[in-house]
């Protein structure tokens, strides 16, 4: 079998792009490297096969994070998209992938597209997926330029989208690339994500590696949790006396807040005083019902993760979300999706599964990912008939202090603006949906109803209501 022909097989076509190396300055003379190029990565079954070639270059990238990782995309396109079209363009040298986009094609005829027959590649994101990207390793800026000009020539597409991309972030190349190539395109801001970043390290190296919290010697890797114990039980009301009997039945005590963690207390320190003081006391009132836990599963014991999963999407269902249908318990998909990224983060030692106990019994739950130095919060939930309590804003604490001792840069809320996320005196992300169309008639008219005159016809209609 011929090299094309085996290409084909796997699913892995080649481009001819027509940008010869001196053309577009991307061969070898131009970098001193190899020269880049661009494959189209046919269908599922052929993505599953590039997991290892993606995940070592979105580590050498600007972006390393979990939402981009193969294994998230993987996710999202068997839960979500199953049988959907995918193409995923890749930009590499050699076997070093440098860029790769996936792309998930839809036509459609709605309000969104004025009612215009339009075929849409977009990446595989979504609510679920909190933030949307590509993605982008050593290369990335040439890559991503060869990407694009590969783009313009495929055929089959009349506008391409990307959805929730981060402010800041390399993919915005793309929207510059577009319009210098006479492309149109349409903005629209989707998210205001919350992220608290945590107080810096003082302690030296040498002083971080012997607490487990910093960088270790080259060549060794860096444990995600730190604490000898993977599955961390941390009582935070008891402080128990090693020399005092084990069998002793002990009271409860009344919770004092830590004070050994003195990054968690500057984060404590910069909250609003009312915040902090309503946050103590009904830690306190909580106590004095039972002895209160702060439970953290990594998910190396398989049974005991898929309880842990099965804890959380009841809780999670257990308020509103239940009653109002879109609990994750409610949609198989949802389940599909959130255990997959459940159990893939856990055989790499990036999952957080939280709980706050109540006398042994789940109360509040989170889901979250532990990466690069961020801790990642997917989705919480408690039980609200303990409202009086806060034991979401409790758990919260917890997963916060958590992450102060891990030694993390940075607590990341994800997801849409809310009060609850905003007492932490937590900065914004702005996130943005980017969507580029062929400059054809009806490319231009769509962006031009959909991005120009429908908001203003929506402010002139608010300012009348």
């Amino acid at each position: 079998m011929s090299a094309s022909a085996a290409a084909e097989a796997s699913g892995l076509r080649p481009q001819a792009s027509g940008l010869g190396p001196q053309a577009s300055g991307l061969g070898p003379q131009a970098s001193g490297e190899a020269e880049l190029g661009v494959e189209v990565v046919e269908g599922r079954d052929a993505f599953v096969q590039i997991e290892r070639a993606w995940n070592d270059a979105l580590a050498k990238g600007p972006r390393d994070e979990p939402m981009l990782r193969h294994e998230w995309v993987r996710a999202f396109i068997e839960n979500f998209a199953p049988g959907a079209t995918l193409r995923t363009f890749v930009a590499k040298a050699g076997r070093e992938f440098h860029a790769a986009v996936p792309l998930i094609e839809t036509r459609e005829r709605s309000a969104d597209t004025c009612l215009l027959p339009m075929t849409t590649w977009s990446i595989p994101v979504n609510d679920h997926s909190q933030r949307g990207g590509v993605l982008l390793g050593r290369r990335w800026e040439e890559a991503l330029s060869l990407i694009w000009r590969t783009l313009q020539q495929q055929a089959g597409w009349d506008r391409l989208r990307l959805r929730d991309l981060p402010e800041g972030a390399g993919e915005w190349e793309l929207r510059r690339m577009a319009e210098a190539a006479g492309y149109p395109c349409g903005l629209w801001v989707s998210l205001r994500s919350p992220f608290l970043v945590l107080p810096e390290i003082k302690a030296s190296n040498v002083e971080l590696r012997a607490s487990g919290l910093g960088p270790r010697a080259s060549g060794q890797k860096q444990n995600p949790n730190p604490n000898p114990n993977p599955n961390v039980n941390v009582n935070v009301n008891q402080h128990p006396n090693p020399n005092s009997n084990p069998n002793a039945t002990q009271k409860p005590k009344v919770e004092k807040l830590p004070t050994g963690d003195a990054r968690f207390e500057q984060v404590e320190a910069a909250l609003d005083a009312k915040f902090r003081q309503n946050l103590r006391r009904r830690r306190r009132r909580l106590a004095e019902q039972g002895e209160v836990k702060y439970v953290l599963l990594d998910g190396k014991d398989a049974k005991a993760l898929d309880e842990g999963l099965a804890d959380f999407f009841t809780i999670e269902a257990s308020g509103w979300k239940g009653e109002s249908g879109t609990a994750i318990a409610q949609r198989p998909e949802l389940v599909g999706f959130y255990t997959q990224i459940a159990r893939d983060a856990a055989r790499r030692g990036a999952l957080a599964l939280g709980f706050l106990e109540l006398g042994g019994k789940r109360i509040a739950a989170h889901l979250s990912l532990v990466h690069a130095g961020r801790h990642f919060l997917l989705k919480l939930g408690y039980d609200e008939s303990l409202n009086q309590f806060s034991p979401g804003q409790q758990l919260v604490s917890d997963a916060i202090r958590d992450a102060c001792a891990r030694g993390l840069r940075e607590f990341d809320f994800l997801g849409p603006c809310m009060d609850w996320k905003l007492d932490w005196e937590s900065k914004l992300r702005a996130h943005t949906w980017l969507t580029i169309f062929r400059p054809t008639q009806a490319g231009k008219l769509v962006r031009e109803a959909r991005f120009t005159l429908w908001p203003i016809l929506r402010r002139l209609f608010e300012k009348e209501s």
